[in-house]
């Protein structure tokens, strides 16, 4: 289908158009255009997405005098319009791995958005969580707390627990990165709590988990581990999206050094797991970031089962990833990793370079107490 044009649906979409200037609407024009766009993005022709996203942004805003111009709502607003079609040239931009230009587009997306004085919660949600996600990793101080903001404002509901899911999971990678630890746990309470399904609230429990066990917190990190397998075990994996299927290398990852046995298990069930995922998920469950996490995942199991070599291949597939695509932060918690493996200097100062930009951050700690225990082979402390 990549590709695939429609002669019917092109002849269609002539008319469309034809039909949408004479009207002398232009929030009409800007939705021809964005559904034409939208259209050619599904179908993996981004080039004419790109086009049909400028053609959106091109529309001029003047309504012409003969038009009685209709009361606000979405549909009747070209700013409506001009932000989905930037959350469209984001996600383009995102398959493409120019995440900084995603979270551009992204910004300008909700200028437009607040602009249009209209509320289509959904789409503001949607917005937000991609931008969350980018917020958590880039090395953009600003972006977390202009999400964090936002959040806040959301009347969020049932209709948008899973988007409510996704931006506080990310805030709350975002805030323990920054060493805000008490905001990070709450935003990872928050996350669990209203995760729409069983799967996503492992994931959010096993962050937290995490982030306990590096603050020497081993109590908590064990009971939100063992709370996590025990719901692991009332889930129809089967019918699970993809999304909700990560929380099985995710627990995975995280028990492994525990219980490498239960590691292996939910590894293998995760690779076991053959029933399809929806066609919108796919650009989510195939891109590198995505296996640069299962990489760092079957690692851990790997190095918990002994198998030290297979695991540090693992680890430089993943680091290499988070590097490509400018994930430095992603890239310096993989090297703690592979330095604590392999002794190797090179690592160590990737991670204890973006340590000291964050000195209370978990990793700071990670580093510090590598750099104790391996002072000849990893050098001096990221302070040092």
């Amino acid at each position: 289908m990549v590709g695939l044009r429609d002669p019917e649906a092109e002849q269609t979409l002539v008319e469309a158009r034809a039909r949408a200037f004479s009207s002398g609407s232009p929030a009409l024009e800007c939705e021809i255009e964005y559904i034409s766009a939208f259209l050619a993005w599904t179908q993996g022709r981004l080039d004419d997405a790109l086009n049909g996203v400028d053609r959106v942004l091109e529309v001029s805003e003047n309504w012409p005098g003969w038009v009685q111009r209709p009361p606000e709502g979405p549909f009747f607003s070209p700013s409506y319009w001009r932000a989905r079609a930037y959350d469209l040239r984001g996600l383009t931009e995102a398959l493409c791995e120019d995440y900084v230009a995603q979270a551009q587009s992204l910004a300008k997306g909700f200028e437009e958005f607040d602009r249009a004085q209209v509320v289509d919660l959904r789409v503001e949600a949607a917005m937000l969580a991609n931008l969350a996600v980018l917020a958590r990793d880039l090395e953009e101080p600003d972006l977390c707390n202009y999400v964090s903001d936002r959040a806040q404002r959301i009347a969020w509901n049932d209709h948008t627990a899973l988007f409510e899911y996704e931006v506080y999971r990310a805030l709350a990678w975002g805030r323990a990165r920054m060493g805000d630890h008490l905001a990070a746990f709450r935003f990872f309470r928050r996350s669990a709590d209203c995760a729409p399904s069983l799967a996503l609230r492992v994931t959010s429990v096993v962050d937290r988990s995490f982030l306990a066990r590096e603050l020497g917190e081993l109590v908590t990190a064990t009971e939100d581990l063992e709370y996590a397998a025990r719901l692991t075990k009332s889930i129809d994996w089967e019918t699970c999206s993809g999304p909700e299927r990560a929380a099985l290398f995710t627990l995975a990852h995280r028990i492994a050094p525990c219980d490498p046995k239960e590691a292996r298990r939910l590894y293998d069930r995760y690779l076991a797991l053959k029933s399809p995922v929806s066609p919108l998920e796919m650009p989510a469950s195939g891109n590198r970031r995505h296996r640069a996490n299962e990489c760092a995942a079957h690692a851990a199991v790997l190095v918990a089962e002994g198998h030290r070599e297979r695991a540090i291949s693992l680890l430089r597939e993943s680091f290499q990833i988070w590097s490509e695509v400018g994930y430095v932060w992603r890239a310096a918690t993989v090297a703690v990793d592979l330095a604590e493996l392999t002794g190797e200097t090179r690592f160590f100062e990737v991670a204890a370079r973006e340590a000291a930009k964050q000195p209370h951050s978990w990793l700071a700690r990670r580093v510090g107490a590598l750099a104790a225990r391996q002072p000849t082979a990893v050098g001096s402390s990221p302070q040092g």
